[in-house]
């Protein structure tokens, strides 16, 4: 699928390169807020068609949990969040300190819903700053938005907003699970064509 843009090989594992860098920022803030070891995987990165993406997030009909955060600056894009909806309520339940098992529900408290916000804001801001710094540009993240809904339903959301950017989009996807505990959490990033060629472009520029 990198054919649509014509990429190089060696394009193509920089931009890798940059989804392990951000990654591993993401490591290093959720294991800081929870206090336990994180295991991150090597980042998945590929072109996604548009009507594969149900069956990448695990199905159409599968409820998860979501927090999407547009991001905007001098490249736009949607980072997202993706979460069992046991994983999600465990992980909130680690965040509040409380017993696992207390939250049934990601809106069963304003509390929880605001510490699953919060969370999302820091994991993000790790990731972009990351990238913001290599690149030497300005990104900023939105205010997150969470949904709790079958998988179809999620990407029918974010479709409203990526949809028009191409029939493939490239993904930068990476497994978090929190030791001891079974979130199996999914962080993706999706950038519009016109940022990842301004990306690109910045990669050639600092590193030929």
């Amino acid at each position: 699928m990198k054919d649509f843009l014509k990429l190089t090989d060696m394009e193509f594992d920089a931009l890798k390169e940059m989804g392990n860098i951000g990654a591993g920022h993401i490591a290093t803030a959720i294991s800081q807020i929870l206090g336990k070891d994180v295991d991150i995987n090597i980042p998945d990165t590929k072109f996604i068609d548009i009507s594969d993406f149900a069956d990448y997030l695990g199905g159409a009909e599968k409820i998860v949990s979501a927090i999407y955060v547009p991001i905007t600056g001098s490249i736009n894009g949607e980072a997202i969040f993706i979460f069992p909806q046991q994983g999600s309520n465990e992980l909130i339940d680690l965040l509040l300190n409380q017993p696992i098992g207390t939250n049934k529900k990601i809106d069963d408290s304003m509390l929880g819903e605001s510490a699953f916000k919060e969370l999302s804001n820091i994991l993000t801001g790790s990731f972009l700053n990351s990238l913001s710094k290599m690149l030497d540009i300005q990104i900023m993240p939105s205010p997150p938005h969470v949904a709790t809904d079958m998988v179809q339903a999620i990407i029918d959301l974010l479709l409203i907003n990526v949809g028009s950017y191409a029939d493939s989009i490239l993904c930068v996807g990476t497994k978090i699970d929190v030791m001891g505990h079974d979130i199996n959490g999914k962080f993706l990033i999706l950038f519009d064509k016109d940022s990842l060629l301004t990306m690109l472009d910045l990669l050639h520029e600092k590193f030929g």
